[in-house]
């Protein structure tokens, strides 16, 4: 009875250090709404340092790390000898899948039968050598499936914004005073819309969804970070044993097992599948479950041992290798061609050099004040998907802000000062005369002149005499762009009057990050 009593003490200390870490994670996510111009709460880095998946492929890909990610070989030590308490005690997005399994409902019997082991739970395992093949190479796109970047991506570019409209419509009209409250300490300053949500929620919906067909079924079946975790901590100190004199066989350590860990005919376990939950120990009626301190982790059992099958490794491994090549045939990849679309934030690397460091995280899309950066479609090629790009008729690189520069994790953004950030130009702006007023219809607009941010301004106008629409001879104030002053930030496009498909765009062309795209001599 005393061990039971310490095994339920276990089970409610795990539920309140997955809860402690989930709020942590959702305060740092709000971090990235609330701030005065130019800072950001500390620590919003914090899960995507401990996550040593990202900085292994940020390793593999470009050679080089954020000093802050050298946080995540704790995690790796952690595993190595304690096994993938990670997975079962910190991890947020595992959090939340456990939150919406225990939703699940169904009777023991059905959950025993799905409770157990399954050999379909090697695939995690070879997603991973797809990823970690294609980052050797120079193609790091773990950012799709690594669980924190997944997570905090479909938070910030599709819950969060939903959640935001939601809670405006419903409350600005019905209390005021928990309105107020609610416009200062949790709604974002205007309601943030992104390129490509519907997609990236959709993917976030159904796989929650899927947490009531199997119990953690990304945690299972999918997630690359745990599939990391399980390799690394494949025989921990910490080891589970049940007892062959004691167990009656009841099978009831199998219902509530999050990951999968039992073997469903033998008193065997994975090491590499458990979370450390400790349901199996608190379920079972005759105690015959326990974990403990052993040396069986130098000669773990056969049965326990991670077979994972050398031709499927080698496939996985040919998966992402032909990936990784089948990425560099796009025309982008020549170095020579730039999608004048393709306008990254201030600070952006090299293209080559960024996309390999890149995590598609979202982080900085959250943080941006004027919602001008978004998930990429195609822009960049397959490879590109949801890295950031700017997207001016939605919102604008604001002149004195740095705050993308401050919250990269990986460093694909470089830190910038304010001084630094004015002197880089992620494009140019051009005028297309057929849409521009005073070239298209003879009429005096100086909108965009107003608003560029620049000291020397970098719209500058021409008088002109023009013919009216009356046939009578006017004088116009016709834009010109300043090729020197320009840096690019794309005010001129999202305030200028002709909406839809504006006067004023701004191309990739002339950005200081590629030399090579430039169109002054």
């Amino acid at each position: 009875m005393a061990r039971r009593t310490r095994t339920t003490t276990l089970v409610w200390l795990r539920r309140a250090v997955q809860t402690a870490f989930l709020l942590l994670f959702l305060y740092l996510f709000l971090e990235t709404v609330y701030h005065p111009i130019n800072r950001v709460g500390g620590g919003v880095k914090l899960f995507f340092q401990l996550d040593p998946l990202v900085m292994l492929t940020d390793w593999l890909a470009s050679h080089a790390l954020a000093a802050g990610m050298l946080l995540s070989v704790a995690t790796l030590g952690v595993t190595f000898l304690f096994g993938r308490w990670f997975c079962g005690w910190i991890c947020p997005f595992g959090t939340v899948h456990q939150l919406f399994s225990s939703l699940r409902g169904g009777s023991v019997k059905a959950r025993l039968g799905t409770g157990g082991y399954g050999r379909w739970q090697k695939a995690k395992y070879y997603v991973l050598v797809v990823f970690l093949a294609g980052a050797l190479l120079g193609v790091n796109v773990v950012g799709w499936l690594d669980p924190i970047s997944f997570f905090f991506r479909g938070m910030a570019v599709a819950v969060f914004p939903a959640v935001n409209g939601a809670t405006v419509s419903i409350f600005s009209a019905t209390s005021e005073p928990v309105y107020e409250f609610l416009r200062r300490h949790f709604l974002a300053v205007q309601q943030p819309h992104y390129f490509g949500n519907v997609l990236i929620g959709a993917l976030f919906g159904v796989v929650i969804a899927l947490n009531f067909y199997r119990a953690r079924f990304w945690c299972r079946y999918i997630c690359p970070l745990g599939a990391l975790l399980g390799i690394v901590g494949k025989n921990p100190l910490v080891r589970l044993h049940k007892s062959p004199d004691a167990c009656d066989n009841c099978r009831l350590c199998l219902a509530d097992c999050q990951g999968g860990a039992n073997l469903p005919d033998t008193l065997e376990w994975k090491p590499a599948e458990c979370f450390y939950c400790f349901n199996c120990q608190s379920d079972c009626p005759s105690q015959a479950v326990a974990f403990s301190w052993g040396t069986s982790f130098l000669n773990p059992p056969k049965d326990s041992r991670l077979d994972l099958g050398r031709r499927q490794l080698l496939a996985s491994g040919a998966a992402g290798v032909g990936a990784a090549f089948l990425f560099r045939t796009h025309p982008l990849a020549r170095k020579r061609s730039y999608n004048p679309e393709l306008v990254r934030p201030p600070g952006a690397l090299g293209e080559e050099e960024f996309l390999g460091k890149c995590i598609r995280c979202g982080e900085c899309m959250k943080v941006c004040p004027t919602n001008g950066i978004h998930p990429a479609a195609l822009e960049a090629g397959l490879e590109g998907m949801w890295s950031p790009v700017m997207k001016m008729t939605i919102g604008y690189c604001e002149y004195e802000c740095t705050l993308c520069t401050e919250v990269c994790p990986t460093g694909a953004i470089r830190p910038l000062t304010v001084a630094e950030k004015q002197k880089i130009k992620i494009g140019l702006a051009y005028i297309d005369r057929n849409r521009c007023l005073p070239y298209a219809s003879a009429r005096t607009c100086i909108v965009c002149e107003e608003h560029c941010p620049t000291p020397k301004k970098a719209i500058w106008f021409e008088e002109a005499q023009v013919t009216a629409d009356t046939g009578e001879k006017v004088t116009v104030k016709q834009p010109r762009v300043n090729l020197e002053l320009c840096i690019g930030c794309g005010i001129c496009t999202n305030k200028c009057v002709i909406k839809g498909q504006p006067a004023i765009l701004v191309s990739s062309v002339g950005e200081s990050r590629n030399p090579d795209n430039g169109v002054l001599l």
